[in-house]
């Protein structure tokens, strides 16, 4: 049998091998965490800032798309539609890219004939949906197309 001292030393040395495995497990957490955290915040502070300019990009878009709206206010009198939408082709009415359009109402007794060109386009002048033109301004400014006199 052994002797209470044998059994001390092998106890003694089954601890010291036991904390020395700990010791050194929590040395190779230590290195993970070492080489872990730096990459971590690295990669989370990438994911932040292209979050933040995402969100940047959407504000932007948001103020861009409010700024449009507002161009397109029904407040407008269809001399400020004309020279918003029509006079670059039409100056004052008269021909320059476009064709003269005093006396329009000749050609176009009928406001909905009138309308429907304005709405389709023809030739190279463009078509007017009502996102560029609502309802409201397109009454407005066949009012005024339909005054014009030379």
């Amino acid at each position: 049998m052994r002797d209470k001292c044998t059994i001390k030393k092998d106890t003694a040395r089954n601890e010291a091998n036991a904390f020395g495995e700990v010791a050194s497990r929590a040395a190779e957490i230590a290195r993970l965490c070492f080489y872990s955290f730096p990459l971590l915040f690295l990669v989370s502070t990438l994911v932040a800032c292209s979050l933040s300019e995402e969100m940047k990009r959407i504000e932007a878009s948001k103020q861009y798309e409010e700024r449009e709206d507002a161009s397109r206010s029904t407040d407008l009198t269809g001399e400020q539609i004309f020279i918003r939408s029509c006079n670059t082709c039409h100056p004052g009415g008269k021909q320059g890219m476009g064709p003269s359009l005093i006396d329009i109402s000749k050609k176009y007794p009928d406001d909905e004939m009138l309308k429907a060109l304005i709405r389709k386009g023809k030739g190279i002048m463009p078509a007017q949906p009502p996102k560029v033109i609502n309802d409201i301004e397109l009454a407005r400014l066949i009012v005024y197309i339909k005054a014009l006199k030379e």
